[in-house]
């Protein structure tokens, strides 16, 4: 097989990957935002870090100005930062008094006020390494709540990555995205195949392209992106390649779009990142002759 002809193939089903991927990112993205999952994510988190189970500890966090005041009236913060989670959590526990500075004994009489004797045994802790320092008492704190969102952060993108791969496999199904008719189409049509690796190319270069989706409808969006190359045949139709399979087709038709969900489900950067490679290789000229060699006669 022509190698160039191979890389080109690579180059428009890594693209159309790619594509497919990023339309599923954003509409998690919109799901996300509809039932306000980072900020339920988040503050499930802080109530289990404080072991708070009625959410009352959380709650005067949340709506201390540090945290509330950086969002719209009544709405729930989706990050909060390390340190305004400290400060707010000082606030709550040993409020700053007029004139007198807040001290660490302070913050130790008022952790008595947690609900859970373990985060307050935890809390004397941190603060007892901080030897009556409040601003290293707070970086205590600070560190013991990255500790926590860091796990978290692990959880919610293992969650994302499973809503990923259930839409990516609905989107595979729905558009008829077969990795097995992707690649004899591209193959055997050379116009085609230039084609989508000239809007691959274009994408690699300019992914700014693609970010710009998050701000706007996701699927109208890349499909744009789509519709701007002569893509595979892409969809079901009542004839030709897009045409429901023969009895016995189904066994490829379905191994194709399993292929294609599996790939999909490694996410949008994955995708974007093995372009780029693909995309060099695939520009590389040949290498110019060695200058220290004389030039034949």
């Amino acid at each position: 097989m022509p190698s160039s002809q191979v890389l080109e193939v690579s180059v428009g089903l890594i693209f159309i990957y790619l594509v497919v991927s990023t339309v599923c990112s954003g509409i998690k993205e919109l799901i996300a935002r509809a039932l306000n999952m980072r900020a339920t994510t988040l503050e499930n988190a802080v109530r289990n870090l404080l072991a708070d189970p009625q959410g009352s500890i959380t709650s005067k966090i949340i709506q201390n100005h540090l945290i509330a005041g950086t969002e719209d009236p009544g709405a729930k913060p989706p990050y909060i930062s390390s340190r305004n989670f400290a400060l707010s959590l000082f606030d709550v526990i040993a409020p700053v008094k007029p004139g007198e500075p807040r001290t660490v004994q302070d913050l130790k009489n008022g952790i008595g006020n947690l609900p859970d004797p373990r985060v307050s045994k935890a809390l004397l802790g941190l603060l007892d390494s901080a030897q009556q320092d409040v601003d290293l008492a707070r970086l205590r704190v600070e560190n013991w709540y990255d500790d926590a969102m860091e796990r978290v952060s692990g959880a919610y993108k293992r969650r994302a990555q499973v809503w990923i791969a259930v839409l990516g496999l609905g989107l595979c199904v729905g558009l008829n995205v077969d990795s097995l008719m992707i690649i004899r189409e591209l193959w055997n049509d050379e116009a085609l195949r230039t084609s989508v690796a000239a809007e691959a190319q274009k994408q690699a270069e300019a992914p700014q392209a693609m970010d710009k989706c998050k701000d706007k409808d996701p699927l109208n969006c890349v499909t744009a992106s789509i519709r701007s190359a002569n893509m595979p045949p892409i969809g079901w139709a009542g004839d030709g390649v897009r045409a429901l399979p023969e009895s016995s087709g189904w066994l490829w038709k379905v191994l194709g779009i399993l292929i294609s969900s599996v790939a999909v489900a490694m996410g949008a950067p994955f995708w974007f990142d093995l372009l780029n490679k693909v995309v060099n290789l695939r520009f590389t000229g040949t290498p110019p002759p060695d200058s220290r060699q004389p030039a034949s006669n």
